[in-house]
């Protein structure tokens, strides 16, 4: 029988292969329909990991104190620090987070996370091409040659949070290249680290 941790963790590795598979879709059948009905599926699977996730915070604040957590919260007045503009980055812990929403009006945030692993990976990536002397590059050129280690929703949704944090720059629809402040993937982590509170909806 599993642990309670261990249902969460399940949960965020069902996520995550539900998100893989979604994009493998629109990558090599360009089934967007069947991709978008996945990345639904696979929100609606992130919210009950959380929901178990929160649980078990709850029993742990009655014996050990609550450490505030990283991620932004609602102010006491109701109010946004934010405006939900979409889609978001921020980083939590050792991941980066993104906050997404539908077009529809009726539709609902969606998160999907990246880890620091896939940062590290991508960022030697993106620091091999300035030395092979490649000034711009794809993002797909990314994905294909880091596909072996990670998922390939992963390497876009850094590549979109590094372009929002000002890392990158986006030439043109999927060609991408380093920023005037480039520095490196330490610089790069802590300009994630650096982007703007955005509170979920309630």
């Amino acid at each position: 029988m599993l642990t309670e941790r261990e249902l969460v963790l399940s949960a965020r590795q069902l996520e995550a292969s539900i998100q893989e598979h979604a994009f493998e879709l629109l990558r090599s059948q360009g089934s967007y329909d069947r991709a978008q009905g996945l990345i639904v599926v696979a929100s609606d699977v992130n919210r009950i990991a959380s929901r178990l996730d929160e649980l078990l915070q709850q029993v742990a604040t009655t014996t050990i104190p609550r450490v505030p957590s990283s991620e932004p919260k609602r102010r006491a007045n109701g109010r946004k620090s934010t405006l939900a503009k979409y889609p978001r980055f921020f980083v939590s812990g050792d991941r980066v987070v993104k906050i997404g929403k539908g077009k529809q009006k009726s539709a609902k945030e969606y998160r999907h996370e990246a880890t620091k692993s896939s940062f590290d990976q991508l960022a030697r990536w993106i620091e091999s091409q300035s030395v092979e002397g490649r000034r711009e590059w794809l993002a797909k050129d990314a994905d294909l040659e880091l596909g072996e280690h990670v998922p390939a929703y992963q390497t876009y949704l850094l590549i979109a949070a590094l372009s929002s944090a000002g890392v990158l720059r986006q030439v043109k629809r999927g060609t991408y290249s380093l920023g005037p402040n480039d520095g490196g993937p330490k610089d790069w982590w802590d300009a994630l680290g650096s982007l703007p509170a955005f509170e979920t909806e309630a």
